[in-house]
């Protein structure tokens, strides 16, 4: 369909294009052409958006960890690795009171888990692998990759 119409255009935009028209008076020639021009645009239009480009945002760096809370052991982890669990395991109690408390919100749960994301950037999470808590990573467009 998208093609169809992209081509039907196109053809309706070059038998205005070829009329011989000259732009000598500005208001003159859109008032006369009006057709010309609008079928110019949605031709122009319908090429970019079948030849376009690529999305130039990377989805693969905007993955957040999950993790098993019940499986953290609390050894050897490193400070940055008791934060996440700190954070984590807010996150889970939010989680489990939503709609119980009425400071466990979504909102609050979203900004634990953005606290985790900003802790994970930087931090090897080895501890957290090694014993299994560090169990995935959930990306914004749906993927859910397993770390090897």
């Amino acid at each position: 369909m998208r093609k169809l119409l992209r081509h039907i255009s196109v053809f309706a935009c070059s038998l205005f294009w070829g009329n011989g028209s000259r732009i000598g008076n500005p208001i003159k020639f859109i008032r006369k052409y009006w057709a010309q021009l609008l079928l110019s645009s949605i031709a122009i239009q319908t090429i970019a958006c079948a030849y376009g480009g690529e999305d130039p945002y990377d989805y693969s760096d905007d993955c957040d960890p999950v993790f098993d809370t019940e499986k953290f052991t609390n050894e050897n982890y490193t400070d940055c690795e008791k934060q996440i669990v700190e954070q984590a395991l807010i996150a889970k109690d939010l989680q489990d009171n939503l709609g119980k408390r009425d400071d466990a919100t979504i909102e609050a749960w979203n900004e634990v888990r953005k606290k985790i994301s900003e802790i994970a950037e930087t931090c090897d999470m080895n501890h957290l692998y090694m014993e299994g808590s560090f169990t995935s990573l959930y990306c914004s467009d749906g993927r859910v990759l397993i770390p090897k």
